[in-house]
């Protein structure tokens, strides 16, 4: 089929007189849309939401370039080829892609009365129509918006039976806040601010805090809304979602307001446990989590930063089985989703792990801790080719430095080959980035472990954790660094992972985790490690 003349091109748009060009293949072009008012919805491509009067939907970021490439061909017909070339980037992809992206729009229109519709043009293409009461204002600022969000989650979590949710079909919807007048728009904020928080792309996760600060200044006494608020400060800090550190301060500053209201909430009591970075302070830091989770046994955050802790101190089955009591409960998560992936791995589940990777990815395109997460699977899974081909993908990759895309591409290859110039040339790309950032020194611990360097990964680890050794290494995450979760405090994860298990097996092992304070741990807590048992 020809292209539609009509069709505008789509590669480019403009959010505004003076923003530079965007191209709309890229799903990273959604943080920088504008909203947009059609019908009786607010699209907010930004967070990959639509709300309407029915509540709030989350589209896939590629169910929601369909959508917005529909919209901006201001009612001219779409065809399949221009879909595919603007939402694909031309890849070779079946009808069934398409339809079922245009499915999954027509679903959300339906889910929150959007009063839109996509029209198929048989044997052409789609146009998107507005009824002519549909009421579009492009213009409509974003204090009128007004969404009804009519279902508590808990409610809809336990009956199941208005979850529009299909496998890998990129759509999630679920209303909330009924039963705390979630009719106003405090509610909504704080809905729009889960959503934002969920969406795994860090311009999305630092809106979720201004949000709810706009939240707590609308309704200075609602408790639900300060708790959320320190809990995602305590989030963005712990885990760099976000890329300027919270002061310890405004953390606190906004769960003891929510306590103060209500002695009881869950989210500002989960915030401080998750507050207090835990690296040298184990035993503290199991205690607090387990005292929060005794009081409130569905706070999910402090679940999974319980779980997350127990892989840090090397009880790696009990971290994986712990994410298991949890992993399918709540709306999908990127940065919850790819802590599954490394739980199957710990289990010794790879076919799962692999599937998890690849369906977060799918998910969440390009999201750091999804992406690394598929890589560690590939090579533990002595996949070499597909590693490398997972590496070269520009399009599927986050925005890496070149240094670090080099030395993953450089150290893989030598494991491939067996080359003992490439991989002496690896072992010394990989010391020479640790000066430079955290992300470096975790990828030096994993893949100098894959190359067999033994010497080198204890220098480095000494470096990292003790600050000793002839060595510098980065130690904390600093502003301009690569945005990879987890990476703002020292985490030991790496060293209980099956990739290290070169590592544990050397006599050096025990001694530099002595010296970091675990065997101590261990012995108090009245626990032993995984490799230990």
């Amino acid at each position: 089929m020809n292209e539609s003349r009509s069709f505008p091109d789509l590669s480019r748009v403009r959010t505004d007189e003076s923003a530079p060009l965007i191209d709309r293949r890229d799903t990273h072009h959604l943080a920088r849309r504008e909203d947009i008012r059609i019908g009786h919805a607010t699209v907010r491509p930004s967070i990959r939401t639509v709300e309407g009067p029915g509540g709030v939907a989350t589209a896939e970021p590629r169910v929601m370039q369909v959508l917005l490439a529909l919209i901006d061909a201001a009612g001219s017909v779409v065809t399949r080829e221009d879909l595919i070339h603007h939402c694909w980037k031309g890849q070779v992809v079946g009808d069934d892609s398409v339809n079922r992206a245009i499915k999954e729009v027509r679903k959300i229109a339906k889910a929150v009365d959007a009063a839109f519709e996509v029209e198929t043009i048989p044997r052409i293409g789609y146009r998107f129509k507005v009824p002519e009461d549909g009421g579009t204002d492009k213009g409509l600022p974003e204090t009128e918006t007004t969404v009804a969000l009519r279902l508590d989650r808990r409610a809809l979590l336990a009956g199941g039976a208005l979850t529009l949710l299909g496998t890998g079909a990129g759509l999630a919807w679920w209303n909330a806040g009924s039963d705390r007048a979630g009719h106003d728009r405090v509610s909504t904020l704080m809905e729009r601010s889960r959503i934002a928080m969920r969406s795994g792309d860090p311009a999305s996760e630092r809106e979720a805090e201004s949000l709810l600060e706009k939240a707590v200044q609308l309704a200075p006494d609602r408790a639900d809304a300060w708790g959320l608020l320190a809990l995602t400060r305590a989030r963005l800090d712990e885990h760099i979602i976000d890329d300027t550190q919270q002061p310890l301060h405004r953390i606190d500053e906004a769960a003891n307001r929510a306590l103060e209201l209500d002695a009881n909430n869950a989210d500002a009591t989960a915030a401080l446990a998750l507050a207090v970075p835990y690296y040298g302070d184990w035993l503290n830091a199991d205690y607090r989590f387990q005292n929060v989770i005794q009081r409130h046994p569905d706070q999910i955050i402090a679940r999974d930063a319980h779980s997350f802790f127990l892989g840090s101190v090397g009880r790696m089955k009990e971290s994986a089985d712990k994410r298991m009591t949890f992993v399918d409960e709540g709306p999908p998560d990127a940065n919850l989703h790819y802590r599954s992936v490394y739980a199957y791995w710990f289990l010794g589940d790879l076919e799962r792990a692999n599937r998890a990777a690849s369906r977060g990815l799918e998910m969440w395109p390009r999201q750091a801790g999804n992406w690394f997460a598929r890589l560690w699977i590939l090579l533990s899974s002595e996949r070499f080719d597909r590693a490398l081909a997972f590496i070269d993908d520009a399009t599927g990759r986050p925005p890496l430095p070149d240094p670090i895309v080099q030395t993953l591409r450089t150290a893989v290859s030598a494991k491939s080959s067996s080359d003992p110039e490439l991989r002496q040339a690896a072992i010394a790309m990989l010391m020479g980035g640790v000066h430079q950032n955290v992300a470096a020194v975790i990828n030096a611990i994993m893949l100098l472990n894959l190359l067999g360097a033994m010497d080198e990964v204890f220098a480095v680890s000494e470096a990292y954790y003790l600050e000793a050794g002839p060595i510098i290494a980065a130690v904390k995450w600093r502003p301009g660094e690569p945005l990879v979760p987890d990476q703002r405090r020292r985490k030991t994860n790496p060293l209980f992972t099956p990739m290290a298990a070169p590592m544990r097996a050397d006599p050096r092992f025990l001694p530099l985790i002595q010296r970091m304070g675990l065997t101590s741990y261990w012995d108090k807590r009245g626990v032993a490690p995984d490799f230990l048992r």
